[in-house]
């Protein structure tokens, strides 16, 4: 038999609690109406491990990491106690003889099932989140059937073993348990529920303040209230740990009833205590919901319909409409299903991230809001602080890399978008080409205040509360949320109250500075450039120059000059720490800054500077190749951070430098030379076109790489310093004069580049090291000059540099913009030959094996070996190599690849967990530990998904959905290997509701030479080419069916 298997849309583990552990979690959907509930479980127990409100701070089931939840999960978990004939059984407990347990998940719900021979007795758990409603809640149902010819009499006690009042900080409760309970008291235990609550604030100040929202626990059964057992006493006597029911043992359900409970200054548990009687292949079904309410009296009041057996059927319908409903945009159909269903939840897990697009329309022009998007965080991500705004219309928090990688594809999805996440992250761009890690989504406003008021008026009825919310920043969320929170009535629905707010108001891109200045986040944004040029390519070149409404954000950092942050140790190393005055307090004080909040960079006169789109890219690059490092090849990693694999931390100190980002400015650079038109001109900041005209005149000049490198950083230092509280100004510089700049500094990064290859002998490295080998303290009156960092400040004058081994990033990268096909082909064959790739399991690897350097570079080194970012398959940058090698052409080498590479294509029983969800890396073949070799750590929540989205819209649309040369004209050029069509068809959904078939009846590969497009069969009429207006209905959602022959 199987153990792991895919059937009737479920991903199917049986022995699930004996096989290899993972970590996972429901989706915190609740819809646009809802209030989301985080969720997590594990394949131990019976499953559910931790849920909560908001963040861990608002647990109500312990947050605990992996690895102490797997082993917590059995103890303070849910449990299920059966005793039969005088004897105790725990069901899903630690006895396995003579049972069949199984586990089945849904992208909206996991269920666990136990079969029990020896007590004929099957119990089925099913978990998901309440949709739509007012309240965070976690649904519970368990149903019990008799198996056996006779009637069966037992009594059972089924609940949660630890349910924590609200507001119990997951620090405090870790660390001051003891002291916590003293203010835990459970109420309305009368009203046969239980609502758990602090009686006020817990904090050591002189405010106090009494709680009075709560978590809750209601337990149905046969449409009547079962009042909880909240005493642990009553269910587990003096057995503290938790082991076995010891009161149930010696006490029936109606004696346990029978006793007083204590509910205050004790840790409370929830159960649900039946007798039950049951006959051959009945049933009995218990219905429980945990969650939060701000109101014990409005709980109380709702708990019997909330608990219905009839209500959660349908709002478990609801929770999976809510899920899939949005997934039909990426429907697909091959010959491979699991393919076909891995996309849907490469999609769902990115919006996780992303958010999803709901589009409102503003006066002439889309705005767009993502809902649902949250920083990811769970239980192997135990350092990262998740939240999940609980509030409708959900929106959250991420980081600039991961938000901007993640909604990359959404205008292939869903063209409404438009050029929103194009704006918002180009705009987050600095002019000093670094930008805000912190992403804190959008808000709106409405300028004219009469405006607001009239709204008001007319919506709400002349409230004042909603006059005071729509004359300062709003979001969808925080208008229903007031609404409901304020019993305030509206005739009008959430739909027509958004047209008539959102058509007068402006939207605010959110940000703050978070921690240190990545070398990579800008790289993701010329995607989002190109996305958008691919649905639009006739509106591109309006895009790039007519519309002057960029800004600049402008954070409350300081990148700091050479001579103080350039140091020497204790043991006389040179190195480059504190490289960021964090916060430049003159800066935030002369400015008025809110270093919290989203500023952005003005001129003297305090009016916020503007750009167009060309503009923007033009002062990213320029800042960039401002920061090539001593050697002349890489990106200088110079304000204590490093690029994509942030386990390299120490590589900042170290001089480090990226060859990656040396080649994504390569491309940006070729595309503003492309898309350049002598005919414009930019407004730029008067210090930025002195800045960009001296540092052609230096990538003219024949220098050293020293005498470069000192020079351009004179030259960056004092634009640095000048811009550090404004500009003087904006003027003008000719498109003629810029591309005269721009094929100067082409040159130069080719140059580089070029050196880089040959330094790599055909792969390009990723990581260099400038170590210097002579340098001259820097003194002040005879006295040692000391930097920010607190040591004595140097300047170097020779460095000596040296690449790190292989690492799979650079080539990634590199395949975008290789322009030889049999040199692609060659560093293809060489990174294979590699210790980059695993021979053993046939995947790759983050890099070589990094054994000979210090600990120094990172914690990537000091990991242990194919684990984490050392060695091990991390996903995005495994999928990252794979749309590499889309984007190069090697299409042959890529089919050969991804029965190997793609988790849906795994075997399961290697991997550990459902190959529908893609994990942050799996542990290779040099892992010490042979048994989590090949499997999958850190659910989900990966950049790998929008590559993978990246890798289906390739394959489905080819590389650009449309064409513009004077007539827009529809271009699907699909890449799919002949495997891939089912009886010689494939089919996916366009735009998110157009439905294209491939017609295939010569089963050939479709970048075959031979392959071609015969003819389109749209919404029942053949053309040849789809072109013109017909186009543009496409574009426009207009068009159901096209049929392509081939």
């Amino acid at each position: 038999m199987k153990e792991y298997y895919f059937k009737n849309n479920e991903f199917v583990i049986e022995n699930y609690d004996r096989q290899k552990t993972f970590s996972s979690f429901l989706p915190g959907l609740a819809g646009k109406r809802g209030i989301p509930l985080w969720a997590f479980y594990v394949n131990r127990g019976q499953g559910m491990t931790s849920f909560g409100l908001a963040n861990k701070d608002n647990q109500i089931l312990e947050f605990n990491p992996a690895v102490i939840a797997y082993q917590s999960v059995t103890r303070d978990g849910f449990r299920t106690f059966v005793k039969v004939d005088g004897k105790v059984h725990e069901i899903f407990g630690q006895n396995h003889l003579n049972t069949k347990r199984t586990m089945r998940i849904k992208r909206s719900e996991f269920t666990i099932e136990e079969i029990n021979n020896d007590l004929g007795l099957k119990f089925e758990v099913t978990y998901f989140g309440l949709p739509n409603e007012n309240i965070a809640a976690l649904v519970r149902k368990v149903v019990v059937t008799n198996l056996k010819e006779e009637t069966l009499e037992f009594e059972m006690l089924d609940g949660i073993s630890q349910l924590l009042p609200h507001q119990v900080k997951n620090g405090d409760f870790k660390a001051l348990a003891n002291l916590i309970r003293s203010w835990m008291e459970v109420y309305s235990l009368d009203n046969n529920v239980g609502y758990y609550r602090m009686r006020s604030s817990s904090a050591d100040v002189a405010e106090v303040i009494e709680v009075q929202s709560g978590n809750f626990y209601v337990s149905n059964v046969d449409g009547e209230l079962i009042k909880p057992i909240v005493d642990s006493r009553l269910v587990f006597d003096y057995d503290t740990g938790k082991n076995v029911a010891r009161f149930f043992e010696n006490h029936s359900i109606e004696e346990i009833y029978n006793e007083e409970q204590v509910t205050a200054n004790k840790i409370p548990v929830g159960f649900t205590g039946l007798k039950l009687s049951l006959s051959q292949n009945e049933s009995k079904r218990i219905n429980t919901v945990i969650g939060h309410t701000h109101s014990e009296e409005n709980f109380v009041k709702m708990a019997k319909g909330l608990s219905d057996s009839e209500y959660l059927d349908s709002k478990r319908q609801e929770a999976f409409d809510v899920i899939e409903d949005m997934l039909e945009e990426v429907t697909s159909e091959t010959s491979f299903p699991i393919f076909d269903d891995y996309i849907k939840q490469n999609f769902l897990d990115n919006l996780l991230r992303g958010g999803y697009p709901l589009i409102l329309k503003g006066d002439n022009k889309n705005l767009v809001y993502h809902l649902y998007s949250r920083r990811h965080g769970d239980l192997e991500r135990d350092y990262n602080y998740f939240s999940l705004a609980p509030e409708f219309y959900s929106q959250g928090n991420g980081s600039f890399r991961d938000v901007c990688q993640n909604r990359r594809n959404d205008v292939l999805i869903n063209p409404e978008v438009e050029d929103f996440n194009m704006k918002m992250f180009a705009s987050f761009i600095q002019a000093d080409g670094y930008n805000p890690m912190s992403i804190d989504g959008s808000s709106f406003e409405i300028e004219d205040k009469e405006v607001c008021v009239s709204l008001v008026n007319k919506l709400f009825g002349g409230s004042q509360v909603m006059i005071d919310l729509l004359c300062h920043k709003f979001t969808p969320g925080s208008i229903i949320n007031t609404l409901a929170n304020n019993n305030i009535e509206t005739s009008f629905t959430d739909e027509e109250i958004f047209d008539e707010v959102f058509k007068h108001s402006t939207q605010n891109y959110e940000a703050h500075f978070g921690e240190g200045y990545w070398i990579d986040h800008w790289t993701y944004i010329l995607d989002l450039v190109e996305n958008y040029q691919s649905v639009y390519p006739d509106k591109m070149h309006s895009k790039l120059y007519d519309e002057k409404d960029y800004s600049y954000f402008n954070g409350p950092v300081t990148v700091l000059p050479r001579d103080e942050k350039i140091c020497i140790t204790g043991s006389g190393e040179v190195r480059r720490f504190g490289s960021l005055l964090h916060d430049d307090h003159e800066k935030v004080n002369k400015l008025n800054m809110n270093p919290y909040s989203a500023d952005w960079f003005k001129n003297e006169q305090g009016e916020v500077v503007k750009a167009n789109l060309f503009g923007k890219l033009f002062v990213l690059a320029t800042n960039k190749l401002a920061c090539l490092d001593p050697s002349g090849m890489g990106i200088e990693m110079e304000a204590d951070k490093p690029g994509w694999n942030d386990a390299m931390n120490g590589l900042p100190g170290l001089f480090g430098s990226g060859v990656s980002e040396t080649i994504e400015i390569d491309r940006v650079l070729s595309y503003l030379i492309t898309n350049a038109d002598n005919n414009q001109e930019l407004s730029l900041p008067v210090e930025f076109i002195e800045f960009a005209k001296k540092l052609k005149v230096l990538t003219d000049e024949d220098l050293s790489e020293y005498d470069f490198w000192d020079a351009i950083n004179d030259v960056k230092e004092k634009y640095r310093n000048d811009i550090r509280f404004y500009t003087k100004g904006t003027a003008l510089i000719s498109l003629v004069e810029v591309k005269e700049l721009l094929v100067s500094y082409k040159a130069k990064i080719e140059g580089a580049l070029e050196k880089a290859y040959t330094l790599g002998d055909g792969i390009y490295p990723t990581y260099l090291i400038n170590k210097v080998t002579k340098h001259e303290p820097i003194l002040i009156n005879g006295e040692a000059k000391i930097g920010n960092y607190g040591m004595p400040v140097t300047k170097p004058l020779e460095f000596e540099v040296r690449a790190l081994p292989y690492y799979l990033e650079a080539p990634a990268r590199a395949l975008k913009v290789m322009k030889d096909v049999d040199a692609k082909k060659d560093m293809f064959t060489r990174i294979k030959a590699s210790n980059i790739y695993d021979h053993e399991l046939k995947f790759y690897k983050t890099s070589e094996f990094l054994d000979a350097e210090s600990n120094e570079i990172g914690r990537g080194r000091s990991f242990t070996k194919g684990w984490q970012e050392r060695e091990s398959n991390f996903l995005h940058m495994s999928y990252k190599y794979l749309l590499g090698l889309l984007k190069a052409g090697l299409y042959e080498e890529y089919f050969g690849e991804i029965d190997t590479n793609l988790v849906c294509f795994m075997d399961p029983k290697v991997y550990g967990r459902s190959t529908l969800e893609n994990s942050s890396f799996i542990a290779t073949s040099i892992n010490p530990d042979p048994f989590v070799r090949g499997q999958g750590y850190v659910a989900r929540l990966s950049g790998s998904t929008a590559e993978m989205l990246s890798l289906w819209t390739y394959m489905m649309f080819g590389k650009k959905v449309f064409q513009f040369d004077g007539e827009l004209k529809l271009n699907l050029k699909p890449i799919l290997s002949k495997e891939f069509f089912k009886n010689g068809e494939v089919s996916f959904t366009l735009f998110g509701t157009t439905r294209v078939t491939y017609i295939n009846k010569n089963n050939i590969d479709t970048y075959d030479k031979s392959f071609s497009i015969q003819k389109y069969e749209v919404d029942g009429v053949v053309v040849k080419e789809v072109t013109g207006l017909l186009a543009e209905q496409v574009r426009d959602k207009k068009v159901k069916q096209i049929k392509v022959y081939f």
